[in-house]
């Protein structure tokens, strides 16, 4: 089996168990994240605040921002981009290349990467 093959395997694996373990238990570790930050602020100024909304709210833009790299990094592989490739494509880099070629630097990655690619 190719090395490539065997990473990505190797990388499926890891991420479905990931995936398993905080889908299991991302309530409690809002819960928990929100529990500590509000007792430190309480300590230190306090003021009896409630965080579990803005937490989970930051949790989700987190989501969003892991979900869009796995979608864009799936996609460069499938398209025939090595792992070399894929770990090169940040936002940078690929605003940089959208500029050089005169295209637009808006929307997410995995737009810039569909225009990128596009041309």
């Amino acid at each position: 089996m190719e090395t490539t093959t065997l990473i990505l395997a190797g990388l499926g694996i890891a991420a479905t168990a990931a995936t398993g373990w905080w889908m299991k238990n991302r309530s409690t570790t809002v819960l928990q994240i929100a529990d500590t930050l509000e007792d430190k602020i309480e300590d230190h100024t306090g003021i009896d605040i409630e965080l579990d909304g803005v937490v989970d709210d930051v949790i989700e833009a987190a989501e969003d921002v892991v979900e869009d790299i796995h979608d864009t990094a799936k996609d460069s592989l499938e398209s025939g981009d090595s792992l070399e490739d894929v770990a090169d494509l940040t936002v940078a880099v690929l605003k940089e290349r959208l500029t050089e070629l005169g295209l637009s630097v808006k929307g997410k990655k995995a737009d810039l990467v569909k225009r990128l690619k596009a041309e």
